[in-house]
């Protein structure tokens, strides 16, 4: 059996590189994308006879331009360590590289005839050059990341040092600050996809650390990514995620959150870590995630993304049209003045949204001591409409993610954070933010259901070695990458990681006894 699924999984990624290649025409490289232990002569022939052209810069060719090239003999692609991008400053807390990286060679490559471009492609060459993880080229016109006007990598024009962390290029959003790109996919070092992509910076704060985190969206022929990057395909959007705020620490926290708190009955991302590369050059680990839209909610639970509504901790509309975030607002509105002591009460509830996905969220939020929630990091979805599929019952369900300040504090009180709020932190004192958990435990039943869920989670994810079995496996996968990843950027420091690991593993342990606490103060002895 597990033979065959092998046999299966192969049969499909041939598949898909097909297809992808299909997208592309009648050039015809003399090698594909990929590692080399040795220099390679590449050739490029065409069955059009037209004249070729190619940029090794990451820009597209464009006949005339100074760093556009015409092909007429074989190129010799050896073995270079040239690097002059990542020695652009992108951040007010930049650190220049320690040392030069080996670089990987990207060609674009097009075909002209008759004043027309008739065909084009690209590749990626890495010489002499290993990882252990899968690894991401992208090549775009380096303009189009670190042009001080356009660049959406840099501080650049918008940069204002009187508010550093808030301001910048890469602050702006939206499809005025997408750039396009292509992107190639490998796995063992060997080619798995490549597709076009428009790229956009993500996240909050997050934007104005050195490494970004980057939204990936499909720009291909099938507007979707063709290549099952986590067992699926269709999605719309990938992200490649910089470990948020645990940038300098355990590089971790928020994919190993993922992991620990899948299969509760709430939406986790799926992902996974890899290294990535800009126009040829070493860009350090990120993790390739599942983005939250209405495509993803499509893919992974079977309902129409057009019937569907995605809404932000901030009661802002995440995906869905204009006006369908008031549905949650009308929630929020009917739970303030509800009496959830009269159990018909409770049941119109209970058909708003779904109870056992509420309760298991928080949950795991809680016993996660999240810093950085509630309030903050959780978003909500439903179908409008009814659907026949197990999820299209228009009830409302919570999402997880950014879970980069979990982990940290054991003995943080999160529970009453998340009935109550944190004076301290200001987002967490929203009404919304913690109305509905507040309101609910106000009926006994709902209490002690909530009370012993908590234990069962806990001893789900923490006490049985899950967590410290999750931690391990990305400890793994790590390890022999992020020595040259903090190279790269100076953070965090081999030393420095190695001991927010163990701290990592040791916060489980910790945690047991003040969520004792937390239960027993609220009046349920374990």
């Amino acid at each position: 059996m597990f033979h065959a699924l092998r046999l299966l999984r192969a049969i499909f990624t041939v598949v898909y590189l097909v297809a992808s290649l299909a997208l592309f025409g009648q050039l015809i490289v003399s090698h594909e994308s990929g590692f080399y232990k040795n220099p390679i002569t590449v050739s490029i022939k065409s069955t059009l006879d037209g004249t070729i052209y190619y940029t090794l810069d990451g820009s597209v060719p464009q006949p005339g331009a100074s760093q556009t090239l015409e092909y007429y003999k074989p190129l010799v692609i050896d073995r270079q360590e040239s690097s002059t991008l990542m020695f652009i400053p992108t951040s007010p807390i930049w650190q220049a590289p320690s040392q030069n990286f080996p670089k990987a060679w990207t060609l674009r490559i097009i075909e002209v005839k008759d004043g027309k471009i008739v065909d084009s492609t690209f590749r990626t060459y890495f010489i002499g050059i290993e990882h252990t993880l899968p690894v991401i080229s992208i090549i775009t016109d380096e303009r189009n990341l670190f042009d001080e006007e356009r660049g959406i990598y840099v501080p650049g024009k918008l940069f204002d040092p009187s508010n550093p962390y808030w301001t910048g290029n890469y602050h702006q959003r939206g499809s005025d600050w997408e750039r396009e790109a292509v992107m190639e996919y490998f796995e063992g070092g060997v080619l798995k996809y490549r597709t076009n992509v428009g790229i956009r910076v993500h996240g909050e704060f997050t934007r104005s650390l050195p490494i970004k985190s980057l939204r990936l969206y499909a720009r291909n022929e099938a507007k979707e990514f063709t290549y099952p990057f986590f067992g699926r395909t269709g999605y719309k959007k990938l992200l490649l995620r910089n470990a948020g705020n645990d940038w300098e620490y355990a590089y971790m926290r928020d994919m190993v959150a993922s992991e620990i708190f899948k299969g509760l009955g709430f939406d986790t991302q799926d992902g996974y870590p890899v290294v990535h590369y800009i126009n040829g050059e070493y860009w350090g680990i990120v993790y390739l995630m599942e983005y939250y839209d209405a495509r993803y909610l499509q893919v992974k639970h079977s309902v129409n993304e057009k019937n569907v509504v995605i809404v932000n901790y901030d009661l802002t509309l995440q995906d869905g049209k204009e006006g369908e975030e008031r549905l949650y607002s009308d929630l929020i509105e009917y739970v303030k003045n509800a009496d959830f002591s009269n159990l018909v009460e409770l049941e119109r509830l209970k058909s708003m949204i779904d109870l056992d996905n509420f309760v298991n969220f928080h949950i795991a939020e809680i016993i996660a001591g999240n810093l950085d929630w509630p309030g903050n990091n959780e978003r909500m979805w439903r179908t409008l409409k009814t659907e026949k599929t197990p999820l299209g019952d228009s009830r409302w369900r919570w999402m997880m993610y950014d879970m980069d300040l979990a982990f940290w504090e054991p003995s943080h009180d999160t529970l009453n954070v998340a009935i109550f709020g944190d004076p301290h932190v200001p987002w967490t004192t929203n009404e919304y933010a913690t109305i509905i958990l507040r309101k609910l435990l106000e009926n006994d039943g709902v209490r002690n259901l909530f009370f012993k869920r908590m234990v069962e989670i806990f001893e789900e994810t923490f006490g049985n070695g899950r967590a410290i079995a999750v931690v391990e496996k990305y400890e793994k996968l790590l390890v022999s990458e992020i020595l040259l990843h903090s190279l790269r950027w100076g953070a965090p420091t081999y030393e420095r990681w190695r001991e927010e690991v163990s701290w990592l593993k040791e916060f489980f342990s910790l945690r047991r006894s003040y969520i004792n606490e937390i239960i027993s103060r609220y009046g349920l002895q374990r």
